[in-house]
């Protein structure tokens, strides 16, 4: 059985990717997207996610925000989160964390960026919940 903690952090980690979903899908003209916003909650979103699981594993999630690290740390409980997809996730969304709420963040960003983001943080969430016994969302 999941904990009432675990589901709180994966209920805050759907919120990001909601929010995410919402500022992607809201602005017609990808021109004028928040895209930083967007990676932003997309990164967010599946940190939350990867924290959930090591709650769920009685582990206080540490204060740090690279998905690489937090996904080893997962490991130590599921060999699964050696998963070569998940790992790729995980890569792409590191830089999302910290570099780009800042100006001259030099990362290239456009509407493509903010999808395949989107698809990170979803495959993340999905992929926690596969692990936890849960129902897939975004599936």
């Amino acid at each position: 059985m999941v904990s009432k903690d675990c589901l709180e952090w994966l209920r805050f980690s759907k919120m990001d990717i909601d929010v995410a979903h919402q500022l992607f899908s809201q602005q017609q003209n990808p021109r004028h997207r928040p895209i930083e916003v967007i990676l932003y909650h997309c990164q967010q979103g599946a940190e939350k996610a990867l924290k959930a699981y090591m709650v769920s594993n009685g582990f206080f999630p540490p204060k740090i925000h690279e998905m690489q690290e937090l996904r080893i740390v997962c490991s130590q409980w599921d060999s699964k989160f050696g998963n070569a997809r998940l790992i790729g996730h995980c890569a792409f969304l590191d830089p999302f964390a910290v570099i780009i709420r800042y100006p001259k963040h030099n990362l290239t960003l456009d509407s493509a960026i903010a999808q395949r983001g989107l698809n990170s943080a979803k495959r993340i969430y999905d992929f926690m919940c596969e692990r936890l016994g849960l129902d897939s969302v975004y599936s």
